[in-house]
């Protein structure tokens, strides 16, 4: 990894100084931390509604589906189209469902409908968002500074989920109503920062991706425009032929799915003791914290460490500290495994983020990340069902050996680990105005 993205020459101006980055990084933030006010507030106003825990449960689980089904679409949109509309747009839509049913929760208990509504356009307005955003930065951040870009995006998340909850229960007891409707106007503020950000139009090609003016010239002959579901399935079978790619897509599913489990051991295992629920705030709450060190750690990790190293490093560490916790029994050690891989998915995460910003081609790179995320998140919801079965026959250090087993896989894994593709050639970034 040290070898794929290029240390930052001195002439190359810093990200604070970038002001197509930094207001698509505000406006982010301040809908990260909007949604995730309403992640929380959601079920809790349908349980208000007189609705069961069941229901509440469901509309989680619709919003994880939808988020799945829509993201090849968008991935295949975020190609095709203008990337800046396309962000405006999931922006505006997300105002209005998230505006709609704050006002209608101010004025009558919510039906459940109107809540199944709002969960799937606005989950499907972020699909859409995402790879229309990724593209956007990969032409607005230049190629030396992708990996601290993309490192301040996921650290803005983890940033979201430690003030959210606080500002959520606050709000809350206010009015029902209140952290919808600050969610509705982050969202009028993001629109804003997108509108203003400078269109920053691919260099020499037309909407589809295909040479256009003078480059066309010298392309000479075009090909035949190629069958909508050729274009569909570019991100798939780029993949495919990739090997690099496809083992970190593939590492990725497994950590995921080792990962999701793990937090629900934590959740179902630990929670259930006499105090448990506050050892589980706590530890939470210590979780995101530590993400968020990982995520502003990850340009130092990806200057000075190798890939191999890295990826070596997050699953053995939680695989040594869950073994602690199976000898000991310690609930510490368990939490300090959790902890730790917080810490260090994040490096992972923002690392294979930054290889493949620097080197998948442009006009199909929203059809690879979206293909990529799908395959690496698919596994995912069955880990929770993984540690509930665990739980159910075995004790909570004995469920930390089993995961200690699973970590321990997934650090021997990276002693296969192909070689790089090499880097593609995106448009120079344009100087921030």
């Amino acid at each position: 990894m040290t070898a794929t993205v290029p240390p930052v020459p001195a002439a190359v101006p810093r990200l604070s100084r970038n002001r197509d980055f930094q207001l698509l990084w505000i406006g982010q933030a301040l809908s990260d931390f909007g949604s995730s006010m309403t992640y929380i507030v959601l079920p809790l106003v349908l349980l208000a509604s007189g609705n069961s825990t069941t229901v509440a449960a469901t509309v989680g689980s619709v919003s994880l589906a939808v988020g799945l089904v829509a993201r090849l679409p968008a991935g295949y949109l975020s190609d095709r189209c203008d990337q800046r509309a396309l962000m405006l747009g999931s922006d505006l839509v997300r105002l209005v469902a998230v505006g709609s049913l704050a006002v209608y929760v101010l004025l009558r208990p919510v039906p459940v409908a109107l809540a199944l509504v709002t969960v799937v356009v606005s989950v499907a307005a972020l699909e859409v968002f995402r790879p229309a955003q990724s593209k956007v930065i990969r032409r607005i951040v230049p190629t030396e500074q992708l990996g601290a870009a993309l490192s301040l995006n996921q650290a803005r998340a983890y940033g979201a989920d430690i003030a959210a909850p606080a500002a959520a229960g606050l709000l809350l007891a206010l009015e029902p109503s209140v952290p919808l409707a600050v969610d509705a106007l982050t969202f009028g503020v993001s629109a804003l920062c997108v509108a203003v950000v400078v269109r920053a139009p691919r260099r020499g090609r037309g909407p589809d991706g295909a040479p256009s003016g003078r480059d066309a010239e010298a392309a000479g002959p075009q090909p035949v425009a190629e069958r909508f579901l050729t274009r569909f399935t570019a991100g798939w079978r780029y993949l495919a032929g990739d090997r690099f790619m496809r083992w970190c897509v593939l590492y990725g599913a497994g950590l995921n799915l080792a990962f999701s489990g793990l937090t629900f051991a934590l959740i179902l295992g630990v929670g259930s003791r006499p105090d448990g629920a506050v050892a589980v705030g706590t530890a939470m709450s210590a979780a995101a914290v530590a993400g968020l060190a990982g995520s502003l750690l990850t340009p130092y990790v990806q200057r000075h460490v190798s890939l191999k190293v890295t990826l070596v490093a997050g699953p053995a560490t939680g695989a040594v500290l869950l073994a602690v916790a199976w000898t000991s029994g310690s609930t510490i050690a368990f939490v300090a495994g959790f902890c730790a891989l917080c810490l260090l998915v994040p490096v992972i995460s923002a690392t294979f983020g930054t290889i493949m910003a620097v080197a998948v081609p442009e006009e199909i790179y929203g059809r690879v990340i979206s293909a990529s995320g799908l395959v690496a998140q698919i596994v995912q919801p069955c880990g929770p069902l993984a540690a509930g079965l665990l739980l159910a026959r075995l004790s909570l250090p004995t469920t930390a050996a089993a995961f200690a087993m699973a970590f321990a896989l997934l650090a021997a894994v990276p002693v296969a680990l192909p070689k790089p593709p090499q880097t593609s050639t995106p448009a120079p970034a344009r100087s921030p105005s």
